[in-house]
């Protein structure tokens, strides 16, 4: 039997327009200027990964975090446009959070984990790496491929210090067949319960996870969608800055596709700071799986976020409300 655990591996502090506004400007050059000097419109959101742990396969996880270098050496590990661009405050992690303790209140070791399926290789999904040095990296071809390119000529898409961490990498080249809607996949494992389907946009070659459970399927979306609200692409879209945001919208219909096809789609975002991933999702995936009786609640809760034609219902668009304090903290509502 597969199981699938929610692993809250930190935090990191965000411009709210950034999650929030692309709908509002945070497109292109001017989205990097806006996040380099909007200081007054921060939020907190988790860093999530997602471990697997396959009868057959073995663990496989599912982005890995941040180390605790990144977060608490920022100035000392970020060199170079990296260091001007990000506050050494970007993020929190405990001890507690760290990979090895998350592995290890599950009763797992960082040795146990065989494969990273990287859904994409910015730094809060691969910083984690340097704790999983026998890992096998696995990604796909497109988002390897373009590690070296660089947003307007020199701001990198990857930091190479984190991936070098990674002694065996695997690119995939979705040679798997179409999945439903998707025009190719991947099957990671033998018995095709957990497929990789290309989802770019976020990055040139980012890609989600499907996993196949007992009565539902779980679809681990990386940041094709920070948040489940950003499955309402029409009412809130995420920062963008480089020329291949057209193609993150077009994932995010075809997941929303993909959820209209299979009606037990459960979708699990990166980053969402929600009742939805603090009160339903993560509980039940806590214990590596999720019960009829907690599915019926992530319907009942998606009803209240969603209309029937999949808009945001009105009271759950995103506002910000600052916070009280001198770091421009705030939260969000809706």
């Amino acid at each position: 039997m597969i199981k699938v655990f929610a692993l809250r591996l930190g935090s990191t502090k965000v411009p709210f327009g950034q999650f929030y506004g692309g709908l509002d400007g945070w497109r292109g050059a001017r989205a990097v200027l806006r996040f380099a000097t909007d200081k007054k419109h921060f939020i907190i959101v988790p860093i999530h990964a997602y471990l697997i742990d396959h009868p057959e396969e073995g663990l496989i996880l599912v982005d890995a975090g941040v180390n605790w270098r990144q977060t608490h050496e920022h100035g000392d590990y970020y060199r170079g446009i990296a260091h001007y661009l990000f506050d050494d405050d970007e993020y929190q992690l405990t001890r507690d959070e760290e990979l090895p303790a998350a592995l290890a209140r599950l009763g797992y070791r960082v040795e146990d984990v065989r494969k990273v399926v990287a859904t994409h290789l910015h730094e809060d999904h691969i910083g984690g790496l340097s704790y999983l040095p026998d890992a096998e990296l696995v990604i796909s071809r497109g988002e390897w491929e373009n590690r070296d390119w660089k947003l307007f000529g020199f701001l990198p898409m990857v930091y190479q210090p984190s991936l070098q961490a990674a002694r065996k990498i695997t690119t995939i080249d979705y040679a798997s067949g179409a999945f439903e809607n998707f025009d190719a996949s991947h099957d990671l494992t033998a018995d095709g319960t957990v497929k990789l389907l290309p989802t770019p946009g976020h990055t040139p070659g980012h890609l989600c996870v499907l996993v196949r459970l007992d009565g539902y399927q779980l679809l681990i979306t990386g940041d094709t969608l920070y948040t489940l609200r950003h499955l309402a692409n029409d009412d809130v879209q995420a920062f963008g800055a480089g020329d291949w945001v057209p193609n993150q919208n077009a994932s995010i219909r075809r997941i929303a596709e993909l959820r209209r096809r299979l009606p037990e789609l459960v979708l699990a975002p990166g980053h969402d700071h929600s009742d939805y991933q603090f009160l339903h999702l993560a509980p039940g995936l806590a214990k590596g799986g999720l019960t009829p009786e907690e599915l019926a609640g992530l319907r009942a809760y998606e009803e209240t976020v969603f209309t029937a034609e999949g808009r945001l219902q009105p009271e759950a668009i995103p506002r910000f409300v600052p916070g009280p304090g001198a770091d421009h903290v705030g939260r969000v509502t809706g």
